[in-house]
Order: structure tokens, then sequence, then C-alpha cells
């Protein structure tokens, strides 16, 4: 009699190792800039399958963790409510309270390749990379970085010089146009921010000789030379003040 055949058993397959990401925080950003990498920013939707620790497995897109790239996930979340804060002075997205607002984040998944301080440079949407999509943007950051700071010491030279002839209204105008491209950590930035307040220190001075003489015509035309600034609010306060009401 003929003996049972035994099954045989393969080897059970081994489950994926997940990749580590960082959580968006400072200590992320202090690991791109101590080993000058861009930082991957993973936005995962609601969809399973995104938030699913084996969702980038490709060993070689696990390869580029930390060899190549920081890479970071941050979790999904459907507020996108304006911060608080009217301060036009930019503010790192990653460490913030909600980078997926502040990305403008709305398809998914989304990838965005960020510089080494968290500045957005790249972006992937709807799809999940390969390894060879991720690198070809990777050398892209540095042109790019190269691109922004000079773009933003032109700025600086320009209210430098502005500020230089007592021209505060175009000094302020050269900052405002730093501020709104929303950069952070390159080495104009900190000038650029320290000029601001001392431009602003200066324009609530006018302020106050302006609203001490009920000088509401001045005082108008002030706001419109500090809009969208810190010292808006001042201005504003100064108009409406008991002494301009009738004016």
């Amino acid at each position: 009699m003929d003996k049972p055949q035994t099954k045989r058993v393969g080897t059970p397959a081994q489950p994926a190792t997940p990749i580590a990401w960082e959580k968006p925080d400072s200590s992320a950003l202090e690991n791109a800039q101590n080993g000058d990498k861009p930082v991957v920013i993973f936005f995962p939707g609601e969809a399973a399958d995104q938030n699913s620790d084996s969702y980038l497995s490709d060993p070689a897109v696990k390869a580029l963790v930390n060899d190549k790239a920081i890479f970071v996930r941050v979790a999904y979340t459907s507020d996108r409510e304006k911060a608080p804060s009217a301060s036009p002075v930019p503010t790192c997205k990653l460490t913030g309270d909600n980078p997926t607002r502040d990305y403008g984040v709305r398809t998914y998944p989304t990838f965005i390749i960020a510089d080494k301080f968290g500045n957005e440079c790249n972006r992937i949407e709807s799809k999940k990379p390969t390894a060879k999509e991720f690198e070809a943007f990777f050398e892209k950051v540095s042109s790019k970085m190269e691109d922004n700071s000079k773009k933003l010491q032109k700025n600086l030279d320009a209210a430098n010089k502005a500020w230089t002839g007592k021209d505060r209204k175009n000094a302020l105008a050269s900052v405002m146009r730093s501020f709104k491209e929303g950069l952070v950590g390159y080495d104009p930035v900190e000038p650029t921010v320290r000029l601001y307040n001392e431009l602003l220190e200066d324009a609530r001075g006018e302020i106050s000789r302006l609203a001490e003489a009920n000088d509401v015509k001045g005082l108008k035309a002030l706001k419109a030379q500090l809009k969208g600034t810190d010292a808006e609010k001042d201005v504003d306060e100064a108009i409406a003040g008991p002494s301009n009401t009738s004016k």
C-alpha cells in the first residue's frame, strides 16, 4: 500500500520590514541638516493601505531611508482652518501645528520633497513613487536651494539699499516679497527678519507721532504702507482712537 503523500510546506512569507518613519518635529530636521539631506514628507489619506506600515515596502525605496533622505510621515487630518497668527514672518511648515494645511495638501497620497529646512521643492501626488523617481527629485534639491538663497539675498540687498536711503516703503516691500516665499532656514532669512522688526519699530514711532497730532489722513496713508505687516493693527487702532472718531 502506497504511503500517503506528505504535503510540503514552504517557508512562511516574512512580513515586509516597515520604513522607520520619523515624526514631523525638530529632531527630523536636525537629522536632515546634520546629514545635509532632503526630507521626504508623506501625507497619507484615510485609506487603510496608505496607513499601512508596508505601504512603501519596495527594498529599493527603503534603501533610500536615512542613506539618501529623511523620511517623515504626517498623520491624516481634514483640518484646513487657517492658522490664528496673522504675522507674515515665515515659520517652518513641517514642525507647525498642522503641516497638512500649511503645505496645502488636498490630494492623497502626497509626497513632498523638501530641503533640509523643510521648504518644499517638489511634490508627487496620487501615486506611489519608485526609488528612481525619489532619487531624481533628490538631485534637484541642491539647485533649488541655490535659487532660493539667491532670491532671498536679492530681496534683502534691495531692502537694505532702500532703508539706507530712509525709504521705508520700498524697504518693507522688498522684505514682504521675501516673506511671501514662505522660506525658512536660509542665511538671508534671519537678517531679513531683523530688518523687518527695525522697520516696524520705526513705523510704530511714526504712528505714535501721527496719533498725537490727530493726523488721521497721515495715519491712513501709513496704513497702506503697512498692509499685511504686524503693525497694521497698530495703525488701525490709532485711526479708531477716541480722539480720531470725528475725523
